[in-house]
């Protein structure tokens, strides 16, 4: 049998071309020129695909030791995309540049801290160079430009983005749905978001580690579930109507609990428990029975239990999509129904009347978070292979665009992180990196004219291919999306210089 450890320039090597793995395959996707890529799936048709997280994860290689390497880089890709929505690509290229540079290192602790000394300076330097968006401009030009970009220079889709996002603000919830119609289109809709997360993560059903659903049924109860049997008529319900259950319980544990999610990994089911929140669970019970509908049980001591839920009495709730994650659960329950209306009202009365300011107050946020803003983004195309790759540019523009609310904007083309990279704090191979998304966005358009000008006040609008001064970008990115890239970046780079073993324990 052979040995399954790999020391020293072998892990090395093995972790380098891993990364370049990676970054040869997204390098074509940065910028307004950008090509796009295909990948085939096992059993369905092949994907168009330019975002490069989903890149990442359909990469493969036949030396285990590389796909180590791959699912490490993966890995970080993946907590890149989180924490700004955008970016992966960047990363990557930038990843790529530093593991190359540093691969043979004499002296790879001390190189490791000083890539994280260099980044600390580099994202004071980018925080410096950020301007935040002005929300009370008429225009938003500079909330067009991102979302404009983010969506690969689709300004339809740019000025819907931002169109939305000047209704329902940064906070505002968004939903991605597929349309009926050839275009893109979006609408407001009313829904509620609650502190709780799922009882258990093994309810998930997506790789982001939520229970997302369309059209779902809900069955509210305020009793603590520890019979399964109690569960059975609710779940039959939902079974013959293949629509997926929510239930939401004061509690649910014992038997009841382990026999739901042994049903839902199963497959025997598809379900989601979630228990209310314990601060002021009566009004809790009260807001979501006014936004989903159907009917509060109490107790099946008394009769009244989940146990008695029959079908077609409106002893169900219903909306239009339900996100429950980690920390919190996202109800979008639709167009506005005439009890959830009657519901708003009583509560801007009861506010307005109250004499207490606590007491108003609180009335206040419960209103608030039953009417939040939410909005749906249809998406629509001539195919499905359309929509799917339409979709992933909406979903990255909706990110940037909030982010850039939120946290501001830095000029684009790869001229803010070449900017900061003239700092004489850092080495030749960390200015280098930091330039390579410059670099890259020149490569992959169709040349520019630099008329004789400099970068330091110019920076490249890769889609005219021509030299602009900074004053004037139209080309910016989200200050959060190009420190997330950086920081990520760093991070892989970071791993390989501190990693001098790999050890192979698969079959």
């Amino acid at each position: 049998m052979e040995d399954n450890v790999i020391h020293g320039k072998g892990a090395k090597k093995a972790l380098l071309k891993a990364i370049n793995l990676v970054g040869d395959s997204v390098i074509g996707t940065l910028g307004p020129n950008a090509r796009t890529v295909l990948v085939q799936h096992e059993g369905h048709p092949p994907s168009v695909l330019n975002d490069g997280v989903k890149i990442v994860s359909s990469i493969r290689s036949s030396d285990p030791a590389v796909q180590v390497g791959i699912e490490l880089f993966r890995q970080v890709a993946l907590e890149a995309q989180q924490a700004s929505g955008d970016g992966t690509t960047t990363a990557t290229l930038i990843a790529q540049a530093l593991c190359e540079h540093y691969i043979n290192s004499e002296d790879p602790v001390n190189d490791a801290e000083d890539l994280k000394t260099f980044l600390k300076i580099a994202v004071e330097d980018l925080n410096k160079l950020s301007t935040p968006i002005d929300m009370d401009d008429d225009e938003l030009v500079q909330l067009e430009a991102v979302a404009t970009i983010a969506a690969n220079n689709d300004k339809e889709l740019g000025v819907l983005i931002t169109d939305m996002f000047q209704t329902i603000g940064a906070d505002g919830l968004v939903n991605l749905k597929v349309g009926s119609e050839e275009y893109c289109y979006w609408e407001s809709v009313s829904g509620s978001e609650m502190p709780s997360p799922y009882v258990s993560p093994m309810m998930c059903n997506t790789n982001k580690r939520t229970f997302e659903q369309d059209n779902p049924l809900f069955i509210i109860t305020k009793e603590v579930i520890e019979d399964f049997d109690d569960l059975t008529p609710a779940l039959e319900v939902a079974i013959e109507n293949g629509r997926p259950l929510v239930i939401i319980c004061q509690d649910i544990k014992g038997v009841a609990l382990s026999n739901l999610i042994a049903n839902v990994v199963g497959g025997v089911v598809n379900a989601c428990a979630i228990r209310i929140p314990r601060n002021d669970s009566d009004e809790w019970f009260e807001d979501l029975n006014a936004l989903v509908g159907g009917k509060i049980f109490f107790s099946s001591e008394k009769g009244t239990g989940i146990a008695n839920a029959v079908a077609g009495e409106g002893q169900f709730g219903s909306a239009e999509r339900i996100v429950v994650g980690q920390d919190t659960t996202v109800i979008v329950a639709g167009k506005k129904g005439d009890e959830l209306k009657s519901h708003l009202v009583g509560l801007k009365e009861q506010a307005e009347s109250a004499t207490h300011p606590f007491l108003q107050e609180k009335l206040l946020t419960r209103h608030a978070r039953l009417d939040s803003n939410m909005a749906s983004i249809y998406i629509g195309g001539f195919s499905e292979a359309e929509i799917r790759e339409t979709r992933e540019r909406v979903d990255d523009a909706v990110n940037a665009t909030r982010l850039a609310i939120k946290n501001g904007v830095l000029v684009g083309g790869g001229w803010s992180l070449y900017h900061v990279a003239q700092s004489t704090l850092f080495d030749e191979s960390f200015r280098h990196a930091l330039e390579t998304p410059m670099r890259t966005l020149r490569e992959n358009g169709s040349g520019y004219v630099s008329n004789g000008v400099g970068w330091e006040n110019h920076y490249l609008n890769t889609k005219t291919g021509e030299l602009e001064e900074v004053a004037n970008a139209t080309v910016l990115d989200p200050t959060s999306v190009v420190i997330n890239s950086l920081k990520a970046a760093v991070s892989i780079a970071r791993l390989m210089l501190l990693t001098d073993t790999i050890i192979l324990t698969g079959e």
